[in-house]
């Protein structure tokens, strides 16, 4: 079963979202790789972001908070992004992703190592939100960074790793990740 690990900022913001789930050990939906996410609320430009980090790959996901009753389904919602536009396109699999945070218990962050990465992706986000307004587009650039961790360190190559027996086709059946609308690369004719 995952586990949505918030900071204490987070954690008081959403003022303490335990959802019953009893002692469960095994997973509620079956079949899924991601895991644990570590995850924290900032200010950015007027708005509340959450800043949600995978503890396997790094994949960083960045949505609204508000409005607070939809903090899952904008949770999924970004998860979901993610995975299209890393070409991981099988329905069932994102399905089962995104149905996994509708059910993953919620707990504060304990975990020193994951928060200290995760305030380093944070104040990463903080440079990209002054440069795009668009948090797709800051999503994927922040799933572009490197991290001090195992190889594959960029968490787009380290989720395309993990997810490597799911089909991933390409537009034109290409097998590489996609930007999202409106990102090119920074070497791209003008």
């Amino acid at each position: 079963m995952a586990h949505i690990m918030c900071t204490q900022k987070l954690w008081t913001a959403l003022n303490h979202p335990r959802r019953p789930v009893g002692d469960v050990e095994h997973p509620l939906v079956k079949g899924t790789l991601l895991g644990d996410w570590a995850a924290t609320v900032t200010p950015f430009k007027r708005r509340d972001l959450v800043v949600a980090l995978n503890a396997q790959t790094y994949l960083t996901l960045v949505f609204p908070l508000t409005p607070r009753p939809r903090f899952r389904a904008n949770f999924a919602t970004a998860l979901g992004q993610a995975l299209d536009d890393h070409r991981i396109i099988t329905k069932d699999v994102a399905v089962r992703e995104c149905a996994e945070i509708e059910v993953a218990r919620v707990e504060q962050l304990s975990d020193r190592e994951l928060r200290s990465v995760l305030d380093i992706v944070e104040f990463m986000c903080g440079i990209e939100m002054e440069y795009h307004d668009d948090l797709r587009r800051v999503q994927w650039n922040l799933n572009q960074f490197p991290h001090r961790k195992d190889d594959p360190c960029v968490p787009s190559d380290a989720l395309l790793a993990l997810f490597g027996s799911v089909e991933r086709v390409g537009a034109s059946g290409s097998r590489t990740p996609r930007r999202p609308r409106g990102t090119r690369t920074p070497f791209a004719a003008r």
